[in-house]
């Protein structure tokens, strides 16, 4: 089915330098009739940037690339925009607060219910991100990218094959209505929106040597011919998101993919899993010919470019539902960098104070993105921001402190933390 348009909203900005910068004027674009294509960017006046938080940070000499799967999404549409109206949501209250402590400049939130003019985002910023809570600066984006995703779309099938249609389970991606648990990147440098690359119509079949589900009993597939033909890869979606910081461009390539788990012996997600941190691993890799974006235009990304991979990808590479070689396909990559894993003090101690499944798992705990059920699966490492052999890797974190140090009360915000790098 087509996808709801997406205005793309723009305002000239007079940019503001770091890292030795020029100042520029960066336009948005108000060309596109297709979401798909180029979602939505804004650009907001000098007069809202204001001074982008606080003057200590505009003479960094490294840039923090960070995700965060912040939990905003609601069981219907527009709810998510009403409770941030309100300026009183304690929920986004705490979130601000995590983003004003670690301070990102290039950020990639993960669950943000999407709405067309990008109303949701607005709010957040200026009546939490903007606002001083709890005595820390305030904090502000410049730049702004969000585009459709494929949760809550409806297939036109019976994906989850219980007889009925039109379902949550229905959709493309798992979604009450269509945007839910979508993406957002804020970004205090340029976007280079007319150059963003989304993945969102990409079809599964069409990945060489996939992992297309099988039904054990029958040996066959698992979805029908007709099913096969429309099936989107991406749960969410793929973006690839040129940022200028000077004179380089780092691409973000942001993605959430689906949980490996909710499915049957099939283990129709898992494969799903699997195959959508495949994408980009191609994608970097070399060996994505096969690979289309939403305009039509093929190949992966071009060789020695520099690259952050951010995102709740849904897998740890030990523990949890996934078989782990989900997302190990990343750490064998050349070209990435994944000798030094963001860690936190929060992650063992919760850990040893949850037990349960903890006390059995592989991994170190110290590396730990979520804390999930005690029982099943425990907390894992499943939110990712790592960049290419390309950059410079100057420092790297977990925003999940104990609960007597600084910010301790604010984790329960989401069930997720932020991970964060600085690049030089």
């Amino acid at each position: 089915m087509d996808i709801n348009l997406t205005r793309i909203l723009a305002l000239f900005l007079i940019g503001v330098a770091t890292l030795g910068c020029e100042n520029a004027v960066t336009p948005g674009s108000n060309n596109s009739t297709d979401p798909t294509n180029n979602g939505g960017a804004t650009n907001l006046t000098s007069a809202e940037q204001a001074d982008e938080g606080s003057k200590t940070d505009s003479l960094k000499t490294t840039v923090r690339f960070a995700t965060y799967n912040v939990s905003l999404n609601r069981q219907k549409q527009g709810e998510l925009l009403s409770e941030l109206k309100s300026g009183n949501s304690d929920q986004a209250k705490k979130i601000a607060e995590v983003i004003q402590r670690t301070r990102p400049d290039v950020l990639l939130l993960n669950e943000f219910d999407y709405d067309q003019k990008g109303a949701g985002i607005d709010a957040f910023q200026t009546l939490y991100l903007r606002k001083s809570q709890h005595e820390q600066n305030p904090i502000g984006y410049s730049h702004i990218y969000f585009a459709p995703v494929n949760t809550g779309y409806d297939s036109g099938h019976d994906l989850d094959k219980n007889g009925k249609q039109g379902e949550p389970t229905d959709a493309f991606g798992f979604g009450q209505f269509p945007g839910k648990y979508a993406m957002v990147v804020l970004s205090r440098y340029p976007i280079d929106v007319e150059n963003v690359r989304t993945f969102q119509k990409f079809l599964w079949k069409d990945m060489p040597d996939n992992q297309w589900p099988v039904d054990p009993e029958t040996n066959k597939s698992y979805y029908s011919d007709e099913v096969k033909a429309i099936f989107r890869l991406s749960s969410k979606s793929h973006w690839d998101v040129p940022i200028k910081i000077g004179e380089k461009t780092i691409h973000l390539l942001a993605s959430h993919p689906t949980p490996p788990a909710f499915d049957g012996p099939e283990d129709r997600n898992g494969a799903r899993n699997h195959d959508e941190i495949r994408m980009f691993t191609d994608y970097v890799g070399g060996t994505a010919d096969y690979l289309y974006d939403d305009k039509g235009v093929k190949g992966g990304l071009e060789k020695g470019a520099h690259f952050v991979i951010a995102g709740d990808l849904n897998a740890d590479p030990f523990d949890g539902d996934g078989n782990g070689k989900a997302a190990q396909q990343l750490m064998t990559l050349k070209n990435v960098q994944v000798e030094e894993i963001p860690a936190s003090s929060g992650g063992p101690h919760y850990a040893k104070a949850q037990g349960k499944a903890n006390d059995s798992q592989q991994g170190n705990p110290a590396y730990d993105t979520a804390d999930f059920g005690d029982v099943r699966p425990g907390n894992l490492r499943v939110d990712y921001c790592l960049p290419s052999k390309t950059l410079t890797l100057k420092a790297t974190g977990v925003y999940w402190p104990k609960p007597d140090e600084p910010g301790g009360d604010l984790v329960g915000a989401s069930d997720h933390r932020m991970v964060w790098i600085d690049i030089e």
